[in-house]
């Protein structure tokens, strides 16, 4: 991604209406980042990218930092290469993605944009870093009618292992996580990994990238975020590889639908 000079802060989203092609913040239910692509949409709708912040960036953090990282960056960079909406829900400091009434709000959001912006209720994606890793796996466990398939970055399941595996036996799952990891250790994606693995009626396409990740995010150090090996390196490989736009992972998940009942 070679879009705009890494060194500003220029893509951080302001507060506004849904605008196609720009990313806005809004408080709708939840704080939030929400961005729809420009252009002619597919006959179903754009597909729709949830994507989960890391602890960083939880509330009272301002909410434009959601954007430091990951899917909602490149909505800010490059938004041109960006072919399915992303929403991006602010948790408080306190809480969990899946704790309960966290998960309401977040599914209230998908519901009203689902509506509201026509997106196609069939492909709608769930990925995270860090913490938002961590949350990606457990909410998509608690709740797996919800997703067609899901990214988590650096996190992993909480146990018990196999009854959280059984919950994800038909969700397509693409996982990440550096073994230099120096702040989520890779034993978290090795060990849910590994659980859905065992699964004997497991139906669905499963993906593990652990490879050792060099370098940092970028904009972590436009932010004067600290580096932190292995740690932000992930975040180039799953979301701003080499040759980018296409992005592999995007193209991956863009393959899965779910009924939309």
């Amino acid at each position: 991604m070679t879009s705009g000079l890494w060194d500003s802060l220029w893509w951080l989203p302001k507060e506004g209406e849904v605008a196609p092609g720009t990313q806005v913040t809004s408080h709708k239910t939840m704080p939030h980042l929400i961005f729809v692509p420009e252009g002619t949409p597919p006959a179903d709708g754009w597909p729709l990218l949830v994507f989960l912040h890391g602890q960083g960036e939880s509330s009272p953090t301002p909410l434009p930092r959601v954007a430091i990282q990951g899917p909602p960056q490149t909505c800010g960079r490059a938004p041109s290469t960006m072919k399915l909406a992303v929403l991006s829900p602010q948790k408080p400091m306190a809480s969990q993605f899946y704790d309960s009434n966290v998960a309401d709000n977040i599914e209230a959001l998908v519901e009203f944009y689902v509506q509201s912006q026509k997106l196609d209720a069939s492909r709608v994606y769930l990925t995270g870093l860090s913490q938002g890793s961590v949350g990606t796996w457990n909410l998509a466990a608690a709740r797996p009618a919800r997703w067609a398939a899901i990214a988590p970055v650096s996190g992993g399941l909480r146990p018990p292992f196999k009854e959280a595996a059984a919950a994800l036996r038909d969700m397509p799952i693409w996982a990440f996580h550096a073994p230099n990891d120096v702040i989520l250790p890779v034993a978290m994606s090795d060990k849910s990994v590994d659980a859905c693995k065992r699964l004997a009626t497991r139906t669905a396409e499963l993906r593990y990238t652990r490879d050792e990740a060099g370098g940092s995010d970028p904009s972590w150090a436009a932010a004067g975020i600290p580096d932190m090996p292995g740690h932000g390196g992930m975040n180039l490989i799953a979301y701003y590889p080499p040759g980018a736009p296409p992005y592999p992972l995007y193209e991956w998940l863009l393959q899965f639908r779910r009924s939309k009942s």
